[in-house]
């Protein structure tokens, strides 16, 4: 008896929310929750997604990657980053080079494969800010670390998902018939392919800035957004630009360019869940579970490179910004959790370098899970650490 593809998804559904909610029981992300429900489902355990599932429900990772894309260019208010001054941005900028750069060189002591090994120092650098803000938000953190890295997470994933589309760029050119590509060609396309695609993000951003001002309705309001992140990714695919860069930068317009902003994003938020389960859970199903031996040790240096990457950088740039000695000393180490810009990335560098799809796959997914399980403790050690929990502040005022 042939299982009907709309069952498969309200098993993937349900069964992704009750794991996702038992993860939040434990003070832990729902994205683990959800890939984990993959996992179950998938042809490593019991089977219930194969590889003919995965292909009929991929349309969900296209609307998924948008929405995500979308939600990271709303977090990106010209106001705000006025407010960071240089010490943050210096720090946001070098925690991102210095995870790209250390993971890429030790990747290449495993792979001896540039183009792949640069994959991946590009995935390294995206982090995951609900984690960061669920652990601030418990210890109603406040102080000089809190504002910092508060102001971090604001900025990480937007200058991530740019430095990432450079990389995809560049290994486009390596990976390709180098012997009829000439060197101007090979500098000239990831210029294009950025500068299309904010061209594109940001032309769409003025359009649909001016069509949310004439909408009203809010059911009329959500159709319209969903529809301006689709036709995004498809005018973005159609051309060979980023979708992903394409739909954040058209977030960033509304974001800063609308008055109805608020009511935009409120609107994604409220069905964005549904779609991020089922993404996440279709990435985790293809989670090589009988492989872990081959993958699970490198997917742990990547971790532990990504995060020193991410300290030394956060430091240097400190320095260089003069920020605190706490801040500097400490930010580094709130920056492990990794998950959803992370995963969709990750689909998009498989379409890059598909002949290596499943080990970039389980190198980030094994990542994944254990930097969402490690790194809120760990960003709970720093806040403690430096002071800026109530608990803390409370003994100091008493």
């Amino acid at each position: 008896m042939e299982i009907s593809i709309v069952f498969i998804l309200g098993i993937i559904l349900l069964l992704g929310l009750l794991l996702g909610k038992l993860g939040g029981k434990f003070k832990l992300a729902s994205v683990p929750g959800y890939l984990i429900a993959g996992l179950v489902l998938g042809p490593s355990i019991l089977g219930v997604i194969n590889h003919e599932t995965i292909e009929q429900l991929s349309p969900i990772t296209g609307m998924a990657l948008g929405i995500i894309a979308l939600i990271i260019g709303g977090e990106f208010s010209l106001n705000s980053i006025k407010k960071l001054g240089k010490a943050l941005v210096f720090m946001g900028i070098l925690e991102i080079i210095g995870a790209a750069v250390l993971v890429t060189g030790v990747m290449m002591l495993f792979t001896h494969n540039f183009a792949l090994s640069l994959l991946l120092g590009g995935l390294s650098v995206a982090t995951a800010p609900a984690s960061t803000v669920v652990v601030v938000k418990e210890l109603q953190a406040s102080g000089p670390l809190t504002e910092s890295l508060l102001g971090i997470v604001a900025l990480d994933d937007m200058f991530g998902v740019m430095t990432f589309g450079v990389i995809v760029a560049i290994v486009k050119g390596l990976v390709g018939n180098l012997g009829e590509t000439s060197v101007l060609l090979m500098i000239a396309r990831p210029l294009v392919e950025i500068g299309g695609s904010i061209i594109l993000g940001a032309s769409l951003g003025f359009l649909f800035t001016y069509l949310i001002k004439e909408t009203s309705n809010e059911k009329s309001l959500l159709a319209l957004i969903l529809g301006g992140v689709f036709f995004t990714n498809g005018v973005a695919n159609l051309f060979e630009l980023s979708p992903i860069l394409s739909n954040m930068v058209l977030g960033a317009v509304i974001r800063n360019l609308s008055q109805s902003h608020k009511k935009v994003f409120e609107l994604i938020e409220g069905i964005e869940v549904p779609i991020f389960i089922a993404f996440f859970a279709l990435a985790g199903s293809e989670f090589q579970l009988y492989r872990l031996a081959d993958f699970g040790f490198i997917g742990l240096i990547y971790v532990l490179v990504r995060l020193l990457g991410k300290v030394t950088g956060a430091r240097l740039g400190g320095e260089l910004g003069k920020a605190s000695n706490r801040v500097k000393k400490y930010l580094g180490f709130c920056l492990m959790p990794q998950a959803g810009v992370a995963v969709g990335l990750v689909i998009r560098a498989q379409e890059i370098y598909p002949q290596a799809s499943n080990f970039i796959l389980n190198v980030v997914l094994t990542s994944v899970m254990i930097s969402e399980l490690l790194g809120p403790p760990l960003t709970r050690f720093a806040l403690v650490k430096t002071g800026e929990d109530k608990q803390a502040i409370s003994a100091k005022q008493s």
